[in-house]
């Protein structure tokens, strides 16, 4: 069976996550790249198709305090 696009969406953002985890450095995850989507993305990249993905706007605040 082939992945969903947001499974590979979830795959992606995770090995983001796992490569700024075990990185000896603090490295920004919208800094960090990983390949996704064909090409190399970085985070911004990353959160523009998550965004879109739970029909959010970019810059709206998703968890409130």
């Amino acid at each position: 069976m082939k992945p969903s696009r947001k499974d590979i969406l979830l795959r992606a953002a995770f090995d983001m996550l796992r490569k700024c985890e075990d990185s000896g450095y603090v490295i920004s995850p919208m800094e960090t790249t990983v390949f996704y989507d064909g090409a190399d993305c970085d985070g911004s990249c990353l959160a523009d198709d998550i965004a879109a993905e739970l029909g959010l706007d970019r810059d709206e605040e998703v968890l409130t305090p």
